[in-house]
């Protein structure tokens, strides 16, 4: 699975290395290094393509007349771009997503299991240091949802 936290440069190009225990682990678990990439809340996550497809798949189920429901799948779903693996392992993120994700030059890749997020290296800092002072609270929230 995907896991591990690596800072790379994002280059005036707009591109980014893909981590290699990322890459491998892509191949171990999908036999492919497809990718889609949309927003998610402060930054921006990446989905191997069968990883996406089964959310496709639950969103169709959902009640898309739903107000709350509809926002979700026009702010996500209308960010999905595949993504394209140069000879350098490296894909450009499109500049709408860098935007929307607040990236700058350094950035921190996070892999969580079934998809990896982009982070602006600064915001992840923030973030996580967030998440280290409650972790007790979080670990409590976890523990009664069975984790």
């Amino acid at each position: 699975m995907l896991s591990g936290r690596y800072v790379h440069s994002i280059d005036d190009k707009g591109r980014i290395k893909l981590p290699l225990k990322i890459k491998e682990a892509l191949v171990s678990n999908y036999n492919d290094t497809n990718l889609v990439i949309t927003n998610l809340d402060k930054c921006l996550v990446v989905y191997p393509v069968e990883e996406w497809r089964k959310l496709e798949e639950k969103a169709l189920k959902l009640p898309s007349m739903q107000k709350d429901v509809l926002e979700f799948l026009r702010y996500f779903f209308s960010g999905g771009l595949e993504l394209e693996l140069d000879s350098q392992d490296r894909f450009l993120i499109p500049s709408s997503l860098r935007g929307s994700g607040g990236l700058n030059k350094e950035a921190m890749i996070v892999g969580i299991i079934n998809k990896f997020e982009i982070w602006d290296k600064g915001l992840w800092d923030n973030n996580f240091e967030n998440a280290k002072a409650n972790f007790e609270t979080i670990s409590a929230t976890m523990s009664q949802i069975g984790f």
